[in-house]
């Protein structure tokens, strides 16, 4: 299973050195989704749920009463309309509600991390895998030369090689575009920029595997993203602010709704292999009638790199979903919640948390 990944190019996310058994390579993250199929299973658990679901809206700006939001007023070719709620939770991933709620928050990034980058994605398919393998094995040295002319012309070098079953022939460019500068996802020039640089380099990429590498004879641009991946961005300062004193200390929160496996600090994950989340992480300092549930959670630059990424961010909506619940029902400001009936409640969800 190892060799699976990492013939895939997909260990450097998939694939860790599990300290705790002398260094032994082991597979630690194995969910592989089809988006296109996804979109659609997402469609129904959301109207499964009796949600009511309205795309092709752009939130726009809250509704304030004094620091209590009220609902959210959003943008869509309907025009201009509001959605008032007892509770509001900003899910945007980089806190287009909460900032101009007026919370506090976070929007310092260091270029040295993951989360200041942005992404570009494309796939290529009808691609010969095989022969494209065989060429790598028996000319290593022409394949390297190859990847550093295509790096030389501004192209994407490395690939992903698609593993879903029902996609051979599809490999995968997941292509970060980090900068000399610090990148600012807020900043529409800037984003304006990179993404129309950004697929003028896949495009070079296309003809110049097509034309020169083995086994991309008939290849061709399957799809490209329809916009820019952002990694990190402004971050909500919350009632408490996870860091890395918490990871090591083995903080357990007597709030801890979110419970999540600590695979990328090295040395440090193999002593302290799980990581507590407080609700306190969710509610903001200031706004009432507001929660948090996106890689937007209070916490340092330096840790949200490893816990933003898309299983915890199913966890934090699911506690802040929950929460919101019981603020309504109970008819209390979210941070007022009772952080034992909402434990109990996450736990009765099948929600693997400690006891305390």
């Amino acid at each position: 299973m190892v060799d699976y990944y990492l013939n895939a190019n997909l260990g450097f996310f998939y694939v860790r050195k599990d300290l705790n058994r002398g260094g032994k390579q082991s597979v630690l993250y194995t969910a592989v989704v089809d988006p296109e199929i996804l979109k659609d299973e997402l469609n129904d658990m959301v109207l499964g749920s009796g949600a009511e679901l309205l795309l092709h809206s752009w939130g726009a700006a809250p509704i304030m009463e004094g620091d209590t939001i009220k609902g959210v007023i959003f943008e869509s070719k309907s025009g201009r309309q509001a959605v008032l709620a007892e509770v509001v939770i900003d899910a945007t991933g980089d806190g287009d509600i909460f900032v101009r709620a007026g919370a506090e928050f976070d929007g310092t990034l260091d270029n040295r991390y993951r989360t200041a980058w942005l992404a570009f994605t494309f796939w290529m398919a009808n691609v010969d895998i095989t022969r494209y393998e065989e060429f790598q094995t028996a000319q290593p040295e022409k394949h390297r030369a190859l990847m550093e002319e295509l790096a030389r012309l501004g192209g994407y070098p490395h690939f992903f090689k698609g593993i879903l079953e029902n996609q051979s022939g599809v490999v995968w460019y997941h292509c970060m575009q980090p900068q000399a500068e610090s990148t600012d996802a807020m900043d529409v020039t800037q984003l304006t920029r990179i993404d129309v640089r950004a697929r003028k380099r896949a495009l070079t990429t296309y003809e110049f595997m097509r034309k020169n590498v083995p086994g991309f004879e008939k290849c061709f641009i399957m799809q490209t993203a329809p916009q820019l991946g952002t990694q990190g961005g402004r971050r909500i300062i919350g009632e408490h602010t996870l860091t890395l004193d918490d990871i090591v200390a083995d903080r357990v929160f007597e709030d801890t709704v979110v419970v999540l496996a600590n695979n990328d600090l090295g040395e440090i994950s193999a002593k302290h292999p799980t990581v507590c989340v407080p609700y306190r992480c969710l509610v903001p300092r200031r706004v009432e009638g507001l929660l948090v549930a996106c890689r937007a959670f209070s916490s340092e630059d330096a840790i949200n790199q490893y816990f933003n990424i898309i299983p915890p961010c199913l966890s934090y909506g699911q506690a802040a979903g929950t929460a919101a619940a019981l603020a309504v029902k109970a008819g209390v400001p979210p941070r007022r919640v009772d952080y034992k009936k909402l434990r109990e409640n996450l736990i009765r969800q099948g929600v693997n948390l400690p006891e305390k």
